[in-house]
Parts: C-alpha cells; sequence; structure tokens
C-alpha cells in the first residue's frame, strides 16, 4: 500500500509542478517538495524567501498522502492576481479530499480570503 501512495505522490508532484511552470520561470522538485521562482540563488536552486534583494514571486510546497502544505508563497513584484493564480492551479490540480495546509500566516489577510474564495477546500493554518 505504502508503494501505491507514493507512486500517487509522485504522479501528483509531477503533474502540479508541470502546470506551476506556466506561472514561474524555474521549478524545482526535491523529494516531495516543489520549489517556484522567477529568480535563482547563486547555487541554482528557486528564491523562495521574502528577503531577496531583487523583486521575487516564489512558492514552496510540500506534498504528502492527502495534503499539501504551503511553506512559502512570496510576491515582492508589483504583479497583481499573482496569488490568485497560484491557488487557482492549486485547488484544480489537487484531489477534491486533499487538505492544504498554511505552515504560517503572515499575509495581512491574504489567506483568510483564499479561505472564504475556496469553500470546497478544507483548509488548515499552524
Amino acid at each position: 500500500m505504502k508503494l501505491i501512495l507514493e507512486i500517487t505522490t509522485f504522479q501528483l508532484i509531477n503533474k502540479l509542478s508541470s502546470k506551476l511552470e506556466s506561472i514561474f520561470e524555474f521549478v524545482k522538485i526535491k523529494g516531495n517538495i516543489i520549489y517556484c521562482s522567477n529568480l535563482l540563488d547563486r547555487g541554482g536552486n528557486p528564491v523562495v524567501r521574502i528577503d531577496s534583494k531583487k523583486p521575487c514571486k516564489g512558492l514552496m510546497i510540500k506534498l504528502n498522502h492527502n495534503t499539501l502544505e504551503v511553506k512559502s508563497i512570496v510576491n515582492s513584484t508589483s504583479e497583481k492576481g499573482f496569488g490568485k493564480s497560484v491557488m487557482d492551479t492549486i485547488t484544480k490540480t489537487i484531489p477534491k479530499d486533499f487538505k492544504v495546509i498554511i505552515d504560517q500566516d503572515v499575509s495581512g489577510g491574504f489567506w483568510d480570503n483564499i479561505i472564504k474564495k475556496y469553500p470546497n477546500i478544507t483548509f488548515e493554518k499552524k
């Protein structure tokens, strides 16, 4: 059974990362974590931190059996609708029984709006 769950998670990671490529220039998969950004650090990894000196769009998500954990979502650019675009992609790709876990909410209301916009998705704030 564990092997089937791991294959299912792997297939979902591939499907989700492919769709996120339409939003982000750089997408990297490490295990069950997807890193996405419009910038790379010196090591060639997508920048997913808000403290970047350049304007940055970034996302780090971790997938498990039936959860998707948003570890980081960053937009220090002037692009409007970025968060909506990312969440539309995620919610249209994950199975209906998945729970979206918000690792840290320091958004000042972004997640509260997202939770209202997607009532059919189960969200949990840590």
